[in-house]
């Protein structure tokens, strides 16, 4: 029999199981939605480009019916609140990319970040811009203490991000994942709640 949760754990249980579909989460330049049929299309282009799958943990795609039954699976994970896996929308709401918060532990306040890009918009910041969005609804809204992050250590793009927006790298797992017959390592990353805001108050101080 499991431990009752702490009033703060239990209040973060509460309001993700009261979630009625995806938070609706806007940027000056990317919004983060939930992801549509329609999407199909937008997702294969990211998912089926072997720079993204380099990083990934999973082949590239083969054919836009893998799209289609990874939406499927996306919009049955949301209704079960297993995940929320945004679509990153551009200012004409096309599927540019993927943010998702998983891993939901509410007994222990934590979560887990990822994100993929099409890359016709790496360098722009747009991947920054939607993770922010999602760790501020994940501090603010839900009430996480902690965002755990997991990247391939060979990953330097994602590790400058991260590291930008607070994260701090806490290790390795060695050989952690295969993709086909290829074993990668695991760099985790973690960002204590404490720390997203007090960044984002130095921020919002030197912007005026």
């Amino acid at each position: 029999m499991s431990s009752p949760l702490s009033p703060r754990s239990q209040a973060i249980s509460d309001f993700i199981s009261a979630l009625d579909g995806f938070p609706e989460l806007q940027g000056p330049r990317v919004r983060l939605r939930g992801p549509r049929e329609s999407d199909d299309a937008a997702l294969f282009a990211i998912f089926g480009d072997e720079r993204v799958a380099r990083y990934w943990s999973r082949p590239p795609m083969q054919d836009i019916g893998e799209a289609q039954e990874r939406i499927a699976q996306i919009l049955a994970s949301a209704a079960e609140r297993k995940l929320i896996n945004w679509a990153i929308a551009d200012e004409n709401d096309a599927l540019v990319g993927t943010c998702t918060l998983f891993r939901f532990d509410p007994a222990h306040r934590r979560a887990e970040i990822g994100y993929a890009l099409n890359p016709a918009h790496w360098g722009r910041g747009l991947a920054s811009e939607a993770v922010r969005l999602a760790l501020d609804w994940a501090v603010d809204a839900a009430g996480f203490h902690r965002i755990d992050a997991s990247i391939d250590p060979d990953n330097l793009p994602s590790r400058a991000l991260l590291h930008r927006l607070g994260f701090v790298t806490e290790g390795v797992l060695r050989e952690s994942f295969f993709v086909g017959d290829k074993v990668t390592d695991s760099e985790l990353l973690g960002l204590l709640a404490a720390d997203w805001l007090k960044l984002r108050e130095n921020a919002a101080a030197t912007a005026r």
